[in-house]
């Protein structure tokens, strides 16, 4: 996928909560599970607040390119309901099983070094029906579906997006969600149950870098030669993988600025020159200067005939 000047938002995040959570991960060496145990403070029509305890497990690589598509990626969640929860749905709904699902939840990227953040949506946030133990008080883990374990399986996953701009981003879980609690037959028991991220509980799981791509510079005048006392046009042209390049470039004579010019939307730009070059053969440096996807590239042997 290509991205331009208007390329928003995108990337690796994480979330959790009364049955739901997320991680988002992007292929990349060297990548390593990442686990994260959390609290959230979920209100109850009939219990009031209850902390609820999340562990959220997924691959997270140390670093990927900027602009890159990432693919949506399973999760792993572990959700434990405690046991005056779990006794209320079997007096009040007669519940032999437990499930439940989220549909708002909202990771974030959020860039260490600046106020720069992304948002990530989770999907198929979803736990399938649980037996609930004999036993009074006791507490219910509910879990996503494994794909490794149960074949066929849809798990929880990131939205598909494209990673922003270059920087080291923390990965921080929902701040807020709603959760729906079902019984068996996924008969919805409680709708929309608000929770909360508890105060002083674990919000990162940890960070990601996101490099700029490399790019590569390619310039020619416009005319194999330029006429006497006429100034110069010079084609530019900016190529990068996963983005196509946006920003400026610069016609340089050594420390001299001989023209400017800004890249269009398929990274190109025609760069006229301030002013005539003398007759013979010229040799310039043609700087693209770079953007928040982009590293900086140049085409140092460009060469100019006036005659």
């Amino acid at each position: 996928m290509l991205n331009t000047a208007s390329r928003r938002l995108g990337v690796v995040a994480a979330a959790g909560a009364l049955g739901a959570g997320a991680l988002v991960a992007m292929a990349a060496p060297a990548a390593t599970a990442a686990t994260a145990s959390t609290t959230y403070t979920c209100t109850f029509p009939s219990l009031g607040a209850r902390d609820i305890p999340v562990a959220i497990t997924a691959t997270l690589p140390p670093a990927a390119n900027a602009g890159l598509d990432a693919p949506a990626i399973p999760v792993l969640l572990s959700v434990t309901l405690p046991g005056d929860v779990v006794d209320a749905a079997k007096g009040l709904f007669q519940a032999t099983t437990i499930g439940g699902f989220s549909n708002d939840m909202v990771a974030t990227l959020d860039e260490l070094s600046s106020s720069a953040a992304a948002q990530l949506p989770l999907q198929n946030a979803r736990f399938p029906q649980t037996a609930v133990p004999t036993t009074p008080n006791t507490p219910l883990t509910l879990n996503t579906p494994n794909p490794l374990t149960t074949p066929g399986a849809v798990p929880a996953s990131t939205v598909p997006v494209n990673l922003p701009g270059a920087g080291t981003y923390d990965i921080v879980v929902p701040s807020a969600f709603k959760f729906t609690a079902t019984k068996q037959g996924d008969v919805t028991m409680l709708a929309d149950v608000p929770c909360v991220l508890k105060p002083g509980s674990p919000a990162s799981l940890g960070s990601i870098v996101l490099a700029k791509n490399e790019s590569t510079t390619d310039a020619k005048p416009a005319r194999a030669v330029t006429k006497l006392g006429k100034q110069t046009k010079l084609k530019v042209v900016v190529a990068a993988a996963n983005e196509v390049p946006t920003g400026k470039v610069k016609v340089m004579l050594g420390k001299k600025t001989l023209g400017k010019g800004v890249l269009n939307s398929k990274g190109e730009a025609k760069v006229t020159l301030k002013k005539a070059l003398p007759a013979g053969k010229t040799k310039v440096k043609v700087l693209y200067l770079g953007d928040d996807y982009t590293e900086k590239s140049k085409d140092k042997k460009v060469i100019i005939r006036v005659r």
